[in-house]
């Protein structure tokens, strides 16, 4: 499972670091946890995640995001 801390960055930054490790984590097919400033908005990234149908759990209260690589 990789693991990508996006606390550091705000938007729009963090949304195109999210779609780096995204992409990262699709290309080796595993998991993939974000970790995330919770007072960051994240929405976009959630919106993103359900416009493509990938399968996410979301915990905001501990600022993590696992991401499940698309299935084919």
């Amino acid at each position: 499972m990789l693991e990508q801390n996006l606390s550091a960055y705000k938007c729009p930054q963090q949304f195109i670091q999210f779609k780096l490790g995204l992409r990262k984590a699709v290309s080796l097919q595993q998991s993939i946890t974000f970790i995330f400033n919770n007072a960051e908005n994240i929405n976009d990234i959630e919106r993103f995640l359900q416009k493509h149908a990938y399968c996410y759990t979301l915990n905001k209260r501990q600022g993590m995001l696992l991401v499940e690589p698309l299935r084919v």
